[in-house]
Parts: structure tokens; C-alpha cells; sequence
């Protein structure tokens, strides 16, 4: 067997050693970026079974479509022991697969405003405005900061990947504020349920607030949460994660509140080392006159909205960015949907 290489190393030699030498004098940039588990950094032999391989992104702006014929006719049919050619064609998921005529590469041939309109559904090559930010999945900011820049003459690509870097700091402090808002609303749940009896309830609440939790640490920590299957993967090992587990492992109520309390302790002194805001005591309190804890997210939703500068932004409900709005995923692979929906959060 081809012994493993992360997808992104393998797209940096076959973009040097293939595809560069087919090019000449032809103006382009070239990089991989975009959907895929290796612009993650999460890409394992397993990846290898669908849309992994020898694959990058091209940027130019004069192509015809002769660039991709010549690339098909001219592409060595592997490549370090993997195939350059994916069936089936013009499928939306492809596997790599022998060939013994013109290769389907994957090499994505494109002016960069169109990659990043059909990306983002917008061109931030100009800068961004609030809408933009808050209508863009973090998946597409990750899958756009992430992965590597083999070529760049104009330094286009890294200039737009530096300007999305991370939220400015007021739509920081209004996606953190939504964050922490989401966690108010359910974090006396997984008490409630388990005091009813429910303890399958109790561990499905518990479990949808160590996601949101897991969303808050790597907001606050300036990295772009992944869609769900890489989440967890994304978290740092440290306190969160530990606390994390206990919580999600844990076999009692009183072990699995204790777990989660810790966590958000943990996030809330985080929050309050950040500056963004007021601080809060980073300290479990009792649910009004219930007997839950709570570290009362309202408190820290509250003191970061009410730190924002612009009175636009500050005045928004706190339905949060895309993401916080919405998890299905057909909506937040859809560009246009994805603004649509954004639009409609903000209310009249």
C-alpha cells in the first residue's frame, strides 16, 4: 500500500512537481483550500475514500477551459503512488480511481472573487461588512484560513486569508454574547430532567451543552469551530475537554452537574481574562430558587452586548451569526440561503 501523506503536503508536492511545470508563463496562484478533512488537518488513510488525493485549488483569471484539457492530457496518471484521476465525473463526491485515458483531476480552475463568491457568497477581497461575517458558516472561514498557499505572487489569497483571521472586536463580543446566550437558555435542563426521571433526557441535554461549551472555548480562544463531526476534534486537550468528559461519561445527576459547572467555570474565567467585557465572578450559582447549578451565561451574554460599540450591532438580537442560527446542513453549504436566513434573524 502508498504509505499516507496529510493531504496537504501531498497537494503542495503534486501542485510542485505536476502541475507548476505544466503552467509556464501563465499567471495563477495556487493553494488548497476549501471543503475536505486534510485543509483541517483531521485527514487519515481513511480520508482516502472519498475527495482526498492529489487535488488543489488554481486561481486564474484568464481561463478558457483550455487550462483543464491541457491538465487532463498532460497529468501523469499517479502520482507518489496515488491516482490523479476521480470517478465519477463531475460528481459532487468523487474517489480517486485508475485510468488509462485523460485523467478527471481534481484541480479546481478558477478566478479567486468566483471561488470565494461560490464559497462565501460574497467577494471579501474588498473587506467585509457586519452582514458578511455574521452570514458566513465558520466552516468556510476555517476551510479558507486552513490548508496552505503554494504560490501567491500578488499575496491576494493571503491578504484575504489574514482579514479572516478572526471577528473584529465587536462582532466578537455579539457572536460570544449569542454563544453564551445559547448556554442560559438550556443549562438548568439536564437537572431537570434527571430530577423527572428522564435520564435519557438528562444525558441528551447534558450532551447538546458540552457542544455548545466546546463552540464557546475555541470562540474564545480565536479558532473557527468546525462543523460537528470534526468539533471535538478541534478542542485543545486541557481543562474544557477533561470537564467535557466527566460530563459526558458521567453515570449520575450530581456527577454530570458538577462536570458541567466546571466546565463553564472554566469558560467563564477564560471569558473574563479576554477583556472584551465587564467581569462577571466566575462562580456556579443556584437556578433562582431551584436547586441547580447554574453559571447563569445571561450574565456574561448581557455584559458583552452591552460592550459593543456600534449601536447597530449592539441593538441586534442575539440570534448570533449563521451557525448559532442553524445547524442543518444544506442550508449552511448554500451560500445564498445562508445570507437569506442571516437577513430574516435580524428581524424587521
Amino acid at each position: 500500500m502508498t504509505a499516507f501523506l496529510p493531504g496537504v503536503e501531498l497537494a503542495r508536492l503534486f501542485y510542485t512537481e505536476a502541475v507548476r511545470p505544466l503552467l509556464g508563463s501563465r499567471p495563477h496562484a495556487a493553494a488548497r483550500l476549501g471543503p475536505g478533512s486534510d485543509v483541517l488537518g483531521f485527514d487519515t488513510p481513511r480520508s482516502a475514500d472519498h475527495d482526498w488525493g492529489p487535488r488543489l485549488e488554481l486561481f486564474v483569471d484568464d481561463d478558457t477551459g483550455d487550462l483543464s484539457t491541457r491538465l487532463s492530457r498532460q497529468l501523469p496518471k499517479t502520482f507518489r503512488g496515488f491516482s490523479t484521476h476521480f470517478e465519477p465525473p463531475g460528481a459532487r463526491v468523487r474517489t480517486m480511481a485508475p485510468t488509462d485515458g485523460p485523467v478527471d483531476h481534481y484541480v479546481t480552475i478558477a478566478s479567486f472573487p468566483r471561488w470565494c463568491h461560490d464559497q462565501l457568497g460574497f467577494d471579501p477581497i474588498g473587506g467585509l461588512t457586519p452582514f458578511d461575517w455574521l452570514a458566513t458558516p465558520w466552516q468556510r472561514f476555517a476551510e479558507l484560513t486552513g490548508g496552505a498557499v503554494f504560490h501567491d505572487p500578488g499575496q491576494i489569497l493571503s491578504r484575504v486569508r489574514e482579514t479572516v483571521r478572526w471577528y473584529p472586536a465587536d462582532l466578537w463580543r455579539y457572536v460570544l454574547a449569542a454563544q453564551w446566550q445559547r448556554i442560559a437558555e438550556e443549562e438548568p435542563f439536564p437537572a431537570r430532567a434527571a430530577e423527572a426521571g428522564d435520564d435519557r433526557g438528562a444525558r441528551v441535554l447534558a450532551a447538546r451543552l458540552c457542544r455548545e461549551i466546546a463552540r464557546l472555548d475555541l470562540l474564545q480562544s480565536r479558532r473557527w469551530p468546525p462543523y460537528s463531526k470534526w468539533l471535538m476534534s478541534a478542542l485543545p486537550p486541557g481543562p474544557t475537554a477533561w470537564h467535557l468528559t466527566a460530563a459526558l461519561t458521567a453515570d449520575d445527576a450530581p456527577t454530570r452537574e458538577d462536570a458541567l459547572c466546571t466546565a463553564l467555570e472554566v469558560a467563564a474565567g477564560k471569558q473574563n481574562l479576554l477583556g472584551l467585557s465587564p467581569e462577571q465572578p466566575p462562580t456556579r450559582r443556584p437556578f433562582h430558587d431551584r436547586d441547580y447549578q447554574v453559571i447563569g451565561g445571561d450574565r456574561y451574554a448581557q455584559s458583552l452586548r452591552a460592550a459593543i460599540t456600534d449601536p447597530t450591532l449592539r441593538a441586534r438580537p442575539l440570534t448570533g451569526s449563521i451557525d448559532q442560527i442553524t445547524d442543518n446542513t444544506t442550508l449552511l453549504t448554500d451560500p445564498p440561503t445562508c445570507r437569506a436566513v442571516t437577513a430574516a434573524a435580524a428581524g424587521p
